[in-house]
């Protein structure tokens, strides 16, 4: 009881960030569309098979909503985070290599789901020994394909449903040794790969747990975030049950479903690459009420908190704002923090500046004698003398 009243408050509290948050990570949605995504392009020099893979990704609302939710839906922080995913994504997944789903990764067909709707993952670590070093290509593709069924599952729901944010796995434990698994793997997978996938996983439930995996998970707890160790669940055969309840578990885990070898797989009915024809465009937050106009450019301070890219020079053109030169170039932030230092400390660099050149003067007449001869000088000139 104590696992589902957990469960159900973290499910609503996302649930109602998700319905407060909509409308900004839409609207953040199009500035990535509209503006990052061109100076990407440029950048990169990315073909137009490359940057409309890129679009498709920044079209899935949910995925954006995991990042901004992640950095508190701080627009400055997001916009940078999903710059520097996406760069990653093209760099790292760019062109797409189909490696098909994990053999150690089992989804549950789509109508079983936990009590809060969402679909139930099953990883069987004993499969994870046979992953090497090779293995991270298939990892990374793997998680896509996760990403890419979550957002599949939502393109199906109707508009009285509530989003499918989330994934709840199983981890089974039987089987598993600590010589038979590649720590660097699990390393690279849980701090390099997945915090780029972020938010997909709601609860791992620990699976035939036993004393002799105290190792293993001593090792494993210190990799991973606060948020994410009070997200994994070490439930008896029967808190399983009385969680998921029989009808949504396979045989092998004293369920009412046919043995999991019987279950469809969801994962293995489509590959990496969604077809973009069936993924949903960004929607317009207002319909337009008036014929366009012609483009007309207005002038952005580099320091401007309007200046999604603050520090360097932008071009503004009817809402569009891009790179003056296209990318970040280090003279340019130079020259920001220069000015800056200059409007916080000019008052006292302009008195220091004065007060050295004074000195400086003093000195200089002091060492060459030139005082008492400007002294004969003025003395000479008076009327008097």
């Amino acid at each position: 009881m104590e696992i589902h009243v957990l469960l159900q408050a973290n499910c609503e509290k996302l649930l109602e960030q998700y319905r407060i948050n909509l409308r900004s990570v839409r609207a953040l949605q199009a500035t990535l569309i509209d503006d990052i995504l061109p100076s990407i392009r440029d950048e990169l020099d990315l073909s137009q098979e490359a940057t409309s893979w890129a679009k498709v990704w920044l079209e899935d609302t949910f995925t954006v909503f995991q990042i901004a939710r992640r950095h508190k839906f701080t627009r400055s922080f997001a916009m940078e985070s999903i710059r520097k995913i996406l760069v990653w994504r093209l760099d790292v997944m760019w062109p797409v290599v189909d490696f098909g789903s994990l053999p150690a990764v089992f989804c549950f067909p789509n109508h079983i789901r936990d009590p809060f709707g969402r679909p139930i993952l099953l990883i069987k670590s004993s499969s994870l020994s046979m992953l090497s070093d090779s293995s991270k290509a298939p990892i990374t593709q793997g998680l896509e394909l996760l990403r890419q069924h979550l957002r599949l599952l939502n393109i199906s729901q109707t508009e009285d449903d509530p989003p499918i944010l989330q994934y709840v796995v199983l981890l089974d434990l039987a089987g598993l040794s600590l010589q038979g698994i590649n720590i660097d793997l699990i390393t690279w997978t849980l701090r390099e790969t997945i915090p780029r996938f972020p938010g997909m996983l709601a609860a791992v439930f620990m699976v035939n747990y036993s004393w002799a995996h105290s190792g293993i998970w001593t090792v494993v707890k210190r990799l991973l975030p606060s948020a994410a160790l009070s997200r994994v669940f070490f439930p008896t055969r029967k808190e399983l049950l009385d969680f998921f309840t029989p009808a949504c578990l396979p045989a092998d885990y004293g369920g009412s479903l046919p043995c999991l070898t019987r279950l469809e797989d969801p994962l293995r009915a489509h590959q990496i690459g969604v077809p973009t024809q069936l993924l949903p465009s960004v929607q317009p937050l207002e319909p337009p009420s008036s014929p366009p106009l012609a483009p007309t450019t207005t002038f952005i301070s580099r320091t401007s908190i309007l200046n999604p890219f603050f520090g360097y020079p932008v071009d503004s053109s009817r809402g569009s704002t891009r790179l003056q030169h296209g990318r970040r170039r280090k003279r340019d932030l130079i020259r920001t923090l220069a000015f800056l230092l200059w409007m916080r400390w000019r008052s006292y660099i302009k008195l220091t500046t004065l007060l050295l050149l004074l000195a400086g003067a003093i000195r200089l007449l002091t060492r060459k004698g030139l005082h008492h001869s400007l002294r004969r000088i003025f003395l000479k000139a008076l009327p008097w003398s």
